[in-house]
């Protein structure tokens, strides 16, 4: 067990979180069963009046609960040092079977959390609240999976022992090796390369053309795509991104370059990243949303809009983080090198 103010201060604030998501959840089952438009009575109006506060609550609790995220990576990092063999987060989550579930779990947490937060936007947006019902479903789903990411987190830091030593990520994501981190380390770097740079300049030519034939079919198709390129930047991200930064062929730790030393370079990558990706996939629950309840069209039609221009912007940021170290490196080398030509 290894426990320190990061770790206290994370499961606290995810106990409190899941405390406001069981209130929320025993007046979300309340409105499932009894939420009726039509009526006019008291049991309606307060059902009207409690969903407004606990749709507020559940809003800033679940951004807080996907901004977890970040504060577990900074936590996980910060009991590095404590573990004999760990030289960053890599370490410490291999020094547990459950610490990549847990990072998983996470990430897949927060789409989850920030779709419902788009749905809430948009019922907000819409006269009538048509979207209680369905958010209410929601957040009935989604409490199971905060008490698990909590319950998940808690036997992970418990059952972290700094007796026992853990392989570093240089062994984890060590080119050639085994396992998956050293398959996609192993990914051919100037491939790699130009595959994400092609992927993602279709992905931004889709969403210019989208800008003039907003149709169901381009809207599913680039949520697809960010999908697809949420893949390939993570892919990207250890093939030959964290190389040129770190300058060095044989280093693809994906978490290293997120630390000071590196002037936490990987935030610049990764935000933009998930980010992109989130409001690119958010067409397609828009879009569903819209198919269910028609009355939403014209705030749905919008939000998209909205969601595909930051989107884009999004892509470009991550886009020019991912390629700037190497564009640095050849310009430092008169363009005549390559880094992973130099190093072997």
């Amino acid at each position: 067990m290894i426990w320190n103010a990061w770790v206290l201060s994370l499961i606290i604030g995810q106990i409190a979180v899941a405390a406001i998501n069981a209130a929320a959840f025993v007046n979300a089952v309340r409105i499932v069963r009894h939420w009726d438009t039509s009526s006019l009575s008291p049991a309606q109006l307060e059902l009207e009046h409690k969903s407004e506060l606990v749709a507020t609550i559940v809003s800033w609790s679940l951004l807080f609960q996907a901004f977890s995220l970040l504060v577990f990576e900074i936590t996980a990092r910060s009991l590095a040092p404590f573990i004999p063999g760990a030289m960053c987060t890599v370490g410490t989550l291999h020094a547990h079977y459950l610490g990549w579930p847990v990072l998983f779990v996470k990430i897949i947490a927060l789409y989850l959390y920030g779709w419902w937060i788009v749905v809430n936007h948009l019922d907000l947006r819409v006269e009538g609240f048509p979207l209680t019902r369905l958010k209410s479903w929601y957040i009935v789903a989604l409490c199971p999976l905060l008490v698990l990411d909590l319950l998940m987190q808690i036997a992970y830091f418990s059952g972290l022992d700094p007796s026992v030593i853990s392989s570093c990520c240089g062994v984890i994501f060590e080119v050639g090796g085994e396992g998956f981190g050293s398959s996609v380390a192993s990914l051919p770097p100037r491939m790699t390369r130009a595959l994400l740079l092609g992927f993602l300049a279709a992905l931004l030519i889709c969403s210019y053309v989208l800008r003039w034939e907003n149709g169901t079919r381009g809207q599913i198709a680039y949520a697809m795509g960010s999908f697809v390129g949420l893949g390939l930047g993570i892919a990207g991200a250890v093939a030959f991104v964290a190389p040129y930064v770190y300058m060095m062929p044989a280093l693809h730790c994906p978490f290293i370059f997120l630390d000071q030393e590196h002037f936490n370079y990987g935030y610049l990558v990764y935000i933009p990243l998930f980010l992109g990706s989130f409001l690119g996939m958010s067409l397609a629950v828009l879009q569903a949303v819209e198919w269910k309840f028609p009355v939403t069209g014209c705030e749905a039609r919008e939000l998209r809009a909205s969601f595909v221009r930051y989107s884009r912007t999004a892509w470009l940021v991550f886009l020019a983080a991912a390629y700037a170290p190497v564009v640095k490196f050849w310009i430092d080398t008169g363009g005549r090198a390559d880094l992973f030509q130099v190093g072997y």
